[in-house]
C-alpha cells in the first residue's frame, strides 16, 4: 500500500524529470541553431565577401634576400589587412584600418597628373556605371581641325625617329599627352614611342642631346648596387644591368663606361585604353619611355588618383592566397595567378589614401590583358611587369590612375 504522501512525491519527481528533459532538449536545439548560424555566416563571409586582390597578410617572400634594395621587412605585416565593401571593391575600397599616409612625403606630380587625379574626387561615391558615364560626358569636344593637326604632328614625329630620336620622343610624348589624337593615331604613336626607346632608354647608347642619360666610369670597389646608391638613381640596379647588357651583376670592370638614367620614373594608367605608360622626369619636360597593355579590375573596380610605391612592398616571386577561395600558392609555383612580381601601391590623395591592398603584378592569364578581369589590381604580361619593377621605386615614383 502506497501512502498518499509518497504518491505525491513520486508524481512530483516524475514531473520535474519530464520538465528537465524538455529544457535540455530545448537547450540543445538552440545550441544547434546557433551553430548553424555561425557556420553559414562564416561561409558567406568567406566565399561572398569581397576583398582586394592581394590582402596585406598574404603577400610575402619565402626568402627575404629576394627583396630588391633596402632593409628587409617583416614579411607578413608590411601591409595592414583591409576589409572591403561588397561586390569587388565597387565603387571604391572602404578599408576599416590603415589610415596613415606615407611619412611626410608630398610626392611631385605634374600638372596633368594632378588635374586627372582631382577630377576623380567628385565621383568617389558613384557606382561604376555612373562613374563611366560621368567620365564619358566630361571628354572634351575635339574638332576635325584638331584631329588633322594632331595627325600632322604625328607624321612629323615619325619622320624624326631615325634622324633625331630625342626630338621624336619628346614630340610623341606631347602628342600622347593630348586628347586630339584618334585611336588609330594613338596606337601608331605608342608603337613609335616603344621603338625609339629601345635605343634611347633600354640600350647602352648615350646620345649627346639626351638629357635623360649619362655615363659613369666604374671605379675600384664598385658594384651595380653601390653605383645606384652613390648616384642616387631612381631605378633598381637590375635596370643598370639590363641597359648595359651585362651577363650578371658582377660583370663590371674598373674603367668600364656604363650608361645610367638621370630622372625618376613614374607610371600613368589610362583605364579607357587599358595601358600603363612609363615616364622619365617630372613636369612639362618629362618623356614617355614605354607603354604597356594591361588588365584592370572587374566592374571598373580599379581605383583612380595618385599613388606612391608602398615602402618595402616590392616583391619577387611572392606567395599568394586567393582571398575569395582561400587557395594558397607557394613561391616558385608556376600556377601562381599574380606571377613573379608584385609592386604595392598606396593612395596619397584624400579620396584614396586608405586604399592599401592594390598593386601592379604579373599574371598567368595572358588572355585577360585588355579586359576588366582582376579584383582591382593592375595586371601585366610577365616580361612587361619585370621591366616596370626595375623602373618604379620608392619614395619618388608616382603612379597616377586616370579614367
Amino acid at each position: 500500500m502506497v501512502l498518499s504522501s509518497q504518491s505525491i512525491r513520486s508524481d512530483g519527481r516524475r514531473m520535474m524529470s519530464s520538465d528537465g528533459r524538455r529544457i535540455r532538449r530545448r537547450g540543445w536545439k538552440l545550441f544547434a541553431l546557433l551553430g548553424l548560424v555561425i557556420v553559414f555566416g562564416w561561409l558567406g563571409w568567406r566565399f561572398f565577401g569581397s576583398q582586394s586582390e592581394v590582402p596585406a597578410d598574404e603577400i610575402r617572400t619565402v626568402n627575404p634576400a629576394l627583396r630588391v634594395e633596402g632593409p628587409p621587412a617583416t614579411p607578413i605585416t608590411e601591409m595592414p589587412v583591409v576589409a572591403i565593401e561588397p561586390v569587388n571593391d565597387v565603387p571604391e575600397m572602404a578599408p576599416q584600418v590603415a589610415t596613415t599616409v606615407i611619412g611626410d612625403a608630398k610626392p611631385k606630380a605634374n600638372q596633368n597628373q594632378t588635374a586627372k587625379a582631382a577630377s576623380q574626387t567628385s565621383a568617389q561615391n558613384a557606382t561604376p556605371i555612373t562613374q563611366q558615364s560621368a567620365d564619358a560626358n566630361t571628354e572634351p569636344v575635339i574638332t576635325a581641325d584638331e584631329i588633322a593637326s594632331a595627325n600632322s604632328a604625328l607624321q612629323a614625329a615619325l619622320a624624326q625617329v631615325d634622324t633625331d630620336p630625342v626630338a621624336a620622343r619628346a614630340s610623341l610624348t606631347r602628342l600622347l599627352e593630348g586628347s586630339a589624337t584618334t585611336t588609330t593615331d594613338r596606337l601608331k604613336a605608342y608603337d613609335a614611342i616603344n621603338k625609339v626607346n629601345i635605343m634611347l632608354t633600354f640600350s647602352e647608347r648615350v646620345l649627346a642631346n639626351d638629357p635623360y642619360a649619362k655615363q659613369y666610369t666604374v671605379k675600384e670597389g664598385d658594384s651595380l648596387s653601390n653605383i645606384r646608391k652613390s648616384l642616387n638613381l631612381d631605378c633598381e640596379w637590375r635596370f643598370l644591368q639590363r641597359i648595359n647588357h651585362l651577363p650578371t651583376e658582377r660583370s663590371i670592370r674598373i674603367g668600364q663606361v656604363l650608361k645610367t638614367p638621370t630622372g625618376a620614373f613614374h607610371g600613368e594608367v589610362r583605364k579607357s585604353e587599358f595601358r600603363l605608360n612609363i615616364f622619365e622626369g617630372d613636369g612639362p619636360g618629362r618623356v614617355m619611355v614605354a607603354s604597356y597593355p594591361i588588365a584592370l579590375g572587374e566592374f571598373n573596380s580599379t581605383p583612380t588618383g595618385a599613388f606612391a610605391i608602398r615602402p618595402r612592398s616590392k616583391l619577387i616571386d611572392p606567395e599568394w592566397r586567393n582571398p575569395r577561395t582561400g587557395q594558397h600558392f607557394e613561391s616558385n609555383d608556376p600556377a601562381n595567378p599574380i606571377g613573379e612580381r608584385w609592386i604595392g601601391l598606396k593612395g596619397i590623395e584624400p579620396h584614396n589614401k586608405n586604399f592599401e591592398g592594390y598593386g601592379i603584378h604579373g599574371t598567368t592569364d595572358l588572355g585577360s590583358i585588355g579586359k576588366q578581369a582582376s579584383m582591382g589590381c593592375v595586371r601585366m604580361l610577365p616580361q612587361d611587369v619585370e621591366m616596370v619593377y626595375e623602373l618604379l621605386t620608392e619614395p619618388n615614383s608616382i603612379v597616377t590612375i586616370a579614367p
